[in-house]
Parts: structure tokens; C-alpha cells; sequence
């Protein structure tokens, strides 16, 4: 089974397993007296814990060997599915997604890193759309299921049955080959090794943590010295914000303004996003690779005009008939899906081959941190002083603000992968001679930077 169909199955699963608790929300709502407030801080719960753990996710990416770390993180996901499923109270259920959180985070860097090894840039806004794909896959199947089970044998055997099995994809992940870190690029950065060695010994825990500490803020810095880095990673924190808003409450907004069972708005919800996300990012992916050829920056051109376009879909799809509504969301799902790839593709060129996890957790921290936690709860604390169709008119004029911020990526975003390039040809030389003075080579590589 190739590395893309692996690392495709491995997004299925991560959001099959996130997505279950938005089918039940009403079931929680009404077992425990929940606000919307309190509903929405569940959502809190694994954003926030997984914007904590998504840096040192990504130094790990980079430094050890990538498909371990996402093979026994998907074991751990059937235990925590279980733990949801056996909670006795809202705190327990908040703890639950909260560790949730913290698989996901250990999951996406190495999964970016890895297709950015396995696959050239020309390729990247193909290979990105699938790996999308099953975002948008994982979310219907994880609402659909959900749901259904939910009402037919009770919301925690949906945490039971949907979310457990999905450990098995941790087998054919411990089966893929692990590529050199540039490998697709030309250049096989081979200074990180599986373990960390030290003074002829392995790491002990306290050399490893000053080392990883002192290594990331390092990075980090680095990373958001980049001013495209800047651009796309403010740009779409500040748009996701209303993204997840509208996505987390989706299918309760079916459910009371549609007139919807739960079953019935859980499915329209899941076919809503899985069409629209199967569509949308494909044709995104192909548009992506075929805009790159006129200049890297029409990528973040293509992905701007999608993301207002959604948006003005769904505006309008609040205020018709239920059948055009829900054609309109659908619509607004696939050209909204479509910036995802160009998002991915045009993040990875400007970074370095050896930053790739770190570059993916930069990026989950900010729209997490931005964008991402904040959203589920203010849209239920909105819903509860007025009602949740009017809270989804008034945190929309955030996409606006963030995909004015990201065009200004067009800017740099040529002369930053250019830099890149640059970098990579001055590493090479200098690995290329080991005779050089060890003086000169500092020299060198301070210039180069």
C-alpha cells in the first residue's frame, strides 16, 4: 500500500475520531443540562491541548524516525475513544478530548513532513488534495455514524464503535519505508538519525528536553522570520476561526432550523462535506499544480478566490428554503475545500527540508491557538444571548480580515523559496567538502543565513 493511500488513511481516521463529537451534541445537551457555551468548550478541549503538543510533535518529525511516531500514536486513539465513551460527567468527557488533542498533534507534522519527502513540489498540490480529501471524508463518516449510532444505541457507543477500530491503520503505517529527510527535493539531509546520540551514549530525558527546548526555540524563530510563513499562518488563523465557528455547529443548526432529526441533520451534514470536500479539494489539488506553472504566488491567489466565495455561499444559504440551503452549503464546501492543497503546497515550498514538522506544527499551533479554540465556544456563547443562526452571521467578516492578510504572502513568496533553494545548494557544498577548516565552514554558514 503506497506512502499517499497510508498517510490518507491515517487523516480518515484522525478526523473520523475529532468529528464524532458533533453529532452528539444534542444528546449531551440534553443529558447533562449543557449550555451551548459548555458544548462548545468540548471543542476547546481538543484544540487547545492540541496546539500545546503540536511543537514538540514537530521537532520529534524532524529529528526521529516519523512513521513510528504516527503508528503508536494510533494506538493510543482506541484507548482514548473508550475513555469517552466511559465518562460519567462533563469534566470526565472534557479530559477526554483533551487528550484527543495531543494524538492529532503527533499525527499531522510527521504526515506533512512525510508526503513532502515522498513527492516533488510539482506534485505537492495533487498529493496535499488527498491527503485533504480524507479530512473531509473522515469529518462526514465521523458526524454520520456518529449520529446514527448515537440515536439508535446511545451517544456513548458511538465513541465505542465508530471511534475504536480505527487502530488498525497503525499496521500498514510501521509498514512504510522512511525517507530521507529532501528526499524529493534532491537533497538527502541525513544529520537526523532515529536516536539521539550523545557523548558517544544515548540522550538521558534531561539532555534531551534542553536539547529539544534550545533546538525549537531555534526553529521557531526561523519559521517566523520567513514573512510568507508570516502571512499564510496569521491569514488562515484568522479565517479558520469562523471556518470551525460554522463547522463545529453545522449539524445542530440543521437539526433546529431545518427541522432535521438528529440522524437526519447528522447525514445531511456528513454528505454536505463529504461531496463538497471530495470535489472541492481534488479539483483544488489539480488547479494548485497547473496555477504553479504561471508563479508560485497565483497558488495564494486561487486559494483567496475560493475562500471569499465560500463564504458569500454560505451567507446566503441561512437565509433561503432548506433544499436550496442545503445545495448551497454543499457548493460552498467544494470551493471552500479547494484552497486546502494550495494552503499545504505553498506552505512547504518556503521551508526547509529539515523544518518540514516544525513548519506543520507553526502552522497548527497559530490556527489553533487564533483561530481554532476560541471558535466553538464564542459561537455558543453568541447562540446563547441571541440564537446560533445569527452567531454565524457575525463572526463571518473574519474570513474577510485573514484572506486580505494571506495575499500579502504573494509578495514574498517567490523570493522566500528562492532562498530556500539557495540554502539547500550551500549545504550541499558544504557537505561536499569535509576538508574545510572548521573556522571557514561557521563563516559560510552564518553568510548563507
Amino acid at each position: 500500500m503506497g506512502p499517499l493511500v497510508v498517510l490518507g488513511l491515517v487523516n480518515l481516521v484522525d478526523q473520523i475520531d475529532t468529528s464524532i463529537l458533533r453529532a452528539v451534541l444534542p444528546f449531551l445537551k440534553e443529558e447533562w443540562a449543557l449550555s451551548d457555551f459548555e458544548l462548545g468548550l468540548l471543542g476547546f478541549a481538543f484544540v487547545f491541548v492540541h496546539s500545546l503538543a503540536a511543537i514538540p510533535s514537530g521537532f520529534v518529525a524532524d529529528r526521529y524516525r516519523r512513521t513510528r511516531a504516527i503508528g503508536f500514536t494510533l494506538l493510543s486513539w482506541s484507548a482514548i475513544s473508550a475513555i469517552s465513551a466511559a465518562s460519567v460527567n462533563y469534566v470526565n468527557l472534557f479530559v477526554a478530548r483533551a487528550l484527543l488533542g495531543i494524538g492529532q498533534a503527533v499525527d499531522d507534522p510527521s504526515s506533512t513532513a512525510l508526503l513532502a519527502d515522498y513527492y516533488p513540489a510539482r506534485q505537492r498540490g495533487r498529493i496535499f488534495a488527498v491527503q485533504q480529501v480524507a479530512t473531509f471524508v473522515g469529518l462526514g463518516a465521523g458526524v454520520a455514524l456518529g449520529g446514527f449510532v448515537a440515536e439508535q444505541l446511545g451517544w456513548r457507543w458511538a465513541f465505542l464503535l465508530v471511534g475504536v477500530p480505527g487502530s488498525v491503520v497503525a499496521f500498514f503505517v510501521f509498514r512504510l519505508r522512511e525517507p530521507h529527510r529532501g528526499e524529493a527535493d534532491g537533497v538527502a539531509l541525513e544529520h537526523v538519525v532515529e536516536h539521539a546520540k550523545f557523548r558517544g551514549g544515548t540522550l538521558s530525558i534531561r539532555d534531551f528536553l534542553a536539547k529539544a527546548r534550545r533546538d525549537l526555540w531555534q526553529e521557531m524563530r526561523m519559521i517566523f522570520r520567513i514573512p510568507t510563513m508570516r502571512y499564510l499562518l496569521v491569514g488562515v488563523a484568522t479565517l479558520l476561526f469562523t471556518v470551525t465557528g460554522i463547522g463545529f455547529w453545522l449539524a445542530v443548526y440543521h437539526q433546529r432550523y431545518s427541522g432535521m432529526t438528529v440522524t437526519e441533520s447528522t447525514s445531511t451534514t456528513a454528505g454536505i462535506f463529504v461531496v463538497g470536500g471530495l470535489l472541492g479539494t481534488f479539483a483544488g489539488g489539480w488547479i494548485a499544480d497547473r496555477v504553479y506553472g504561471r508563479g508560485p504566488a497565483s497558488r495564494i491567489t486561487a486559494v483567496a478566490v475560493a475562500i471569499l466565495a465560500s463564504l458569500g455561499l454560505f451567507l446566503v444559504s441561512f437565509s433561503v428554503p432548506v433544499a436550496p440551503r442545503i445545495a448551497l452549503q454543499l457548493i460552498g464546501i467544494a470551493v471552500g475545500a479547494s484552497a486546502a492543497p494550495g494552503i499545504r503546497a505553498s506552505m512547504m515550498d518556503v521551508v526547509p527540508a529539515a523544518s518540514r514538522g516544525v513548519s506543520a506544527s507553526a502552522f497548527a499551533l497559530t490556527s489553533a491557538v487564533f483561530g481554532q479554540a476560541l471558535a466553538p465556544p464564542l459561537v455558543g456563547l453568541i447562540s446563547d444571548w441571541t440564537s446560533l443562526q445569527a452567531a454565524f452571521y457575525i463572526v463571518a467578516p473574519q474570513v474577510v480580515i485573514g484572506t486580505l492578510i494571506m495575499l500579502r504572502a504573494r509578495r514574498t513568496l517567490a523570493q522566500d523559496a528562492q532562498a530556500i533553494i539557495e540554502a539547500v545548494i550551500a549545504r550541499a557544498q558544504q557537505e561536499a567538502e569535509p576538508e574545510a577548516e572548521p573556522e571557514e565552514v561557521l563563516t559560510q554558514g552564518d553568510g548563507d543565513g
